[in-house]
């Protein structure tokens, strides 16, 4: 008799996108322990086209022993038509950016922030089992109704990082001004325009040399970006800040290997995957408390909690003046990654959805 399936599903996959890149490292795992594992979508761009099946196939082919896991971020009707199949059913809770941010900046955004906050509760009674990629994450589903929650991590397949840097990028960057970097798409809840404000506190008191490079996409939030850049601009910061736009393996790796420190004042994640780059990258990480950024961090990094930009600055000079503070989280960030090795986090996910443990069973608050 055959295995049952391991479906997946999230509205749109795309190339280096934190979600896409989970729900296919899920599907290789359910491949590798027998079971059939497709990756479904409305939208597939078009780097991963030919790894994704149209999502109206799941209707005709689900079996009622098979699990659906839908990856949930944002509201979309899909989800509603796939909670009624006749399968077995699970939600993988990436979180859902408040749709406050965006008020005044983007209505599309904010309507589907809303519109998701609201589905997540009627699905609570619909789908028996829901993870969060973080305790935050598990509260919030839990909060909202779910009856069965989990938390499991995202799982990272860190060999994907092992390139050759950008050589051009590493030409234009390196040097002995301190470079801040940030890694996540322009929108509002990340406060992009936080930092152009520390950046110019820091090159008064710090660094008069200082740069800022923010790395993302910010196609989806043009009004912000275009704030942004006004701000940078009337600070007189315009030549200082960098925005690189969407970027492949060999930039990121080349603008983590340029950074003198990842500061992150994002006011919302729901689990903080640039920040365990930057401790792959070996770069220390100063950080604002909000969300799941703390909890990712594990205590590798210096994260405060007030929002004053001046604490933020004098924690990025104390970095450039102190060879041994450095070092210090540099390696406590690379041992925080042992708990996000591939093989621990997949037990513990095979522990959630198919009640076996290869591992020590892991309590529902624990990260991996």
């Amino acid at each position: 008799m055959s295995a049952s399936a391991i479906h997946q599903f999230h509205p749109v996959l795309a190339a280096h996108d934190a979600t896409s890149d989970h729900l296919f490292a899920i599907r290789d795992l359910a491949r590798s322990w027998g079971h059939p594992a497709e990756a479904y979508a409305i939208e597939a761009k078009p780097e991963v086209a030919a790894e994704v099946v149209p999502y109206r196939r799941l209707f005709r082919t689900l079996g009622r022993d098979d699990l659906l896991l839908m990856h949930f971020g944002l509201g979309n009707d899909a989800y509603d038509r796939l909670a009624s199949v006749d399968a077995r059913l699970g939600l993988i809770y990436h979180n859902i950016t408040p749709p406050e941010f965006f008020d005044g900046l983007n209505p599309h955004a904010a309507h589907h922030a809303r519109k998701g906050r609201a589905q997540l509760r009627a699905l609570a009674k619909r789908v028996p089992l829901a993870i969060g990629v973080s305790e935050y994450n598990r509260r919030e589903l839990e909060a909202a109704g779910f009856a069965r929650t989990a938390t499991v991590p995202i799982l990272v397949d860190w060999r994907r990082y092992d390139v050759t840097p950008d050589p051009h990028v590493l030409a234009r960057w390196r040097g002995t001004a301190t470079t801040i970097v940030f890694v996540g798409r322009i929108a509002p809840n990340k406060r992009q325009d936080q930092l152009v404000r520390l950046l110019a506190y820091v090159r008064r008191c710090v660094d008069p040399e200082a740069r800022l490079v923010l790395v993302g996409s910010y196609r989806d939030q043009p009004q912000y970006h275009a704030r942004v850049r006004a701000l940078a601009s009337e600070l007189g910061l315009g030549a200082a800040v960098h925005f690189s736009g969407g970027v492949d393996a060999a930039g990121l790796a080349a603008y983590y290997a340029v950074a003198s420190v990842f500061v992150s004042l994002s006011e919302h994640e729901g689990f903080a995957m640039p920040v365990l780059e930057a401790f792959r990258f070996g770069v220390p990480v100063v950080a604002l408390d909000a969300g799941a950024v703390a909890e990712t961090a594990g205590g590798a990094a210096i994260v405060l909690r007030e929002k004053g930009l001046a604490q933020y600055g004098e924690a990025v000079g104390l970095l450039r003046e102190r060879a041994s503070l450095r070092e210090t989280l540099v390696t406590a960030g690379r041992a925080r990654l042992a708990d996000f090795a591939p093989d621990r986090v997949a037990a513990r996910l095979r522990e959630v959805l198919l009640g076996t443990s290869e591992a020590p069973r892991a309590s529902r608050a624990s990260v991996a």
